[in-house]
């Protein structure tokens, strides 16, 4: 296994990434989350934990949902273990985006728009996901809904603090 972490886990950045399109490189390392799902009027505390792989043109991360030092043998309502491969395209400037969890896949495209970065689900545009901010030590993201209007419906809220 250690081989493998070898050669997915990269030390840095690649100089084929320009640093102008590195917006998840302050991802990179443990959060600690509280999900709040707007629709279910529930939240649950995770864990999403950041790493540059593919000699450094990708970001991948897991997110789990509760957190393993809380989870139970119950399972939680809102219970997830994903992960997301996040891969740069020098062709298009924006970033190719696969998220996986047990028996679901979903394919995006993470474009900047203003401070925003806007994950856009390419088998359904009006269901995103969004960094609405991202700091050094803490981030906002958020699944959202384009109504017919263009207003965006937000369904669920991240807000994660670095560990």
């Amino acid at each position: 296994m250690d081989e493998f972490v070898k050669a997915l886990v990269s030390d840095g950045r690649s100089p084929e990434l320009p640093e102008e399109h590195d917006w998840f490189g302050k991802l990179v390392g443990s959060w600690r989350l509280d999900y709040l799902d707007r629709n279910l009027s529930s939240s649950v505390e995770g864990e999403w934990i950041f790493a540059r792989v593919l000699e450094g043109m990708g970001i991948q991360d897991v997110i789990i949902l509760p957190a393993r030092d809380v989870r139970t043998e119950t399972p939680h309502p809102l219970a997830e273990y994903g992960t997301s491969l996040r891969v740069y395209n020098p062709g298009t400037h924006a970033w190719d985006v696969a998220y996986a969890y047990a028996g679901k896949i979903f394919r995006l495209e993470a474009r900047r728009e203003g401070d925003m970065v806007v994950l856009t689900n390419l088998g359904d545009r009006r269901h995103k996901w969004v960094f609405a901010s991202i700091e050094d030590d803490r981030f906002h993201w958020q699944n959202v809904n384009v109504r017919d209007d263009g207003s965006w419906h937000v369904n669920a809220d991240i807000y994660a603090e670095r560990v």
